[in-house]
């Protein structure tokens, strides 16, 4: 009898430990339901194009009510530019002017990345992934679209921009040369990004282009010749320099024939035309690509809850649901694309760039925005010193 109560008494002794385990576990989830550490905000700088898709998705990501590392989390996402972004990054970052430091960086192409690996590697935590791309195109006119069809190379640029009357080339007469703007003001990565596909047909490399390449004196001097002489945007960037090219009364005596522009940018300002004021022209040879890398941030002021977050942040993201949001804007990803319109077809990218070295990209980065001349405002006073890609 004895035997048969203590084998009693310790089967119910197990079975209350096992309900006080149970209990303990149900209380550290409700805890953690209830975020005890208290609330945190997550800040994403992202280029102004990317910025309302990516902050659609975090209106989403925060009614999935995420709980990491005890917090309740918010991923608040907020446009800024490119140059401001990459020198307060690798300068002194003044959050009274600049905002909180962020955890992440979502700038228009690698051309900013590249920049700030050579500066200050230890920043970027892992390798940059993107949702979305867009290729870089060129706007023209209909007319000149019309004329140029599919006989316009990338490496055949630089001649048509430094040779006067060279649009005879395609039966254009009294048209000029080619008149390309390279803004080199807000969001002109295109402008870089292009150099790059010329760098690349010009040395016929069929990889990533090299360091090597692109300093060389061929290289150099090629990209040169497509900035010297180049109309000015009035306002320093792309859709400036396109807004010419459409409002222009004679398409022929227009100052600017030309400007590299993302096709998501073109998209966005022709999106409600009926009749195309502009056409997306895709040169032959490896086509460029703005690839909006997220660039997840790491050092004394990115906590690891921030970290976490922005990792999270980026796997919901990559959702087919979450990434329309962006291809909905004009962006190419993993979901639908928006009907075609008058201007933007979103036609296939046969030959995408292959991304060059970051040596190369700052080699090119250093001919196009140290020698282009200065982005002018509409009254062709110098632009704010703050413009950047």
């Amino acid at each position: 009898m004895a035997a048969l109560l203590s084998a009693v008494l310790i089967a119910a002794v197990v079975v209350v430990w096992f309900d006080l385990g149970d209990a303990i576990d149900r209380q550290a989830d409700d805890a953690a339901a209830q975020c005890v550490e208290g609330p945190a905000t997550v800040p994403i700088i992202a280029d102004p194009d990317i910025a309302p898709g990516l902050t659609a998705i975090a209106e989403a990501f925060a009614a999935t009510k995420p709980v990491i590392r005890d917090h309740c989390v918010t991923i608040a996402v907020r446009p800024g530019d490119a140059k401001i972004t990459l020198d307060g990054l690798t300068g002194t970052w003044e959050t009274e002017s600049m905002g909180d430091y962020p955890a992440a960086w979502v700038p228009q192409s690698s051309v900013w990345s590249a920049d700030l690996a050579a500066a200050e590697p230890g920043l970027i935590e892992g390798n940059p992934r993107s949702l979305v791309s867009t290729p870089v195109v060129l706007a023209v006119s209909p007319d000149l679209a019309r004329a140029v069809g599919d006989r316009l190379d990338w490496s055949a640029v630089p001649t048509l921009q430094r040779r006067d009357a060279s649009l005879t080339d395609f039966d254009l007469q009294g048209w000029g040369s080619l008149r390309m703007a390279m803004p080199v003001g807000a969001q002109s990565d295109a402008s870089a990004l292009a150099a790059q596909a010329v760098a690349t047909s010009v040395t016929r490399t069929t990889g990533p282009l090299t360091t090597a390449d692109a300093e060389s004196p061929r290289v150099t001097s090629t990209v040169r010749a497509m900035l010297e002489g180049a109309p000015v945007s009035p306002d320093g960037t792309p859709q400036g320099a396109a807004t010419v090219i459409a409002d222009a009364p004679d398409p022929a005596r227009s100052r600017i024939h030309v400007v590299p522009i993302t096709e998501q940018r073109l998209y966005q300002m022709t999106k409600s035309d009926t009749t195309a004021r502009l056409a997306e022209l895709v040169p032959g040879g490896p086509t460029p690509i703005a690839d909006y890398p997220i660039i997840r941030l790491s050092g004394e002021q990115v906590s690891d809850v921030a970290a976490d977050a922005v990792s999270e942040f980026t796997a919901f993201a990559s959702e087919p649901d979450q990434l329309q949001r962006l291809t909905e804007l004009g962006f190419r990803g993993d979901a639908p694309l928006p009907e075609p319109t008058a201007t933007v077809a979103f036609p296939r990218t046969p030959s995408p760039m292959p991304t060059p070295e970051n040596g190369a990209i700052v080699a090119i980065n250093r001919v196009v925005y140290g020698t282009a001349a200065a982005p002018t405002g509409p009254t062709g006073a110098p632009a704010p010193s703050g413009a950047g890609g």
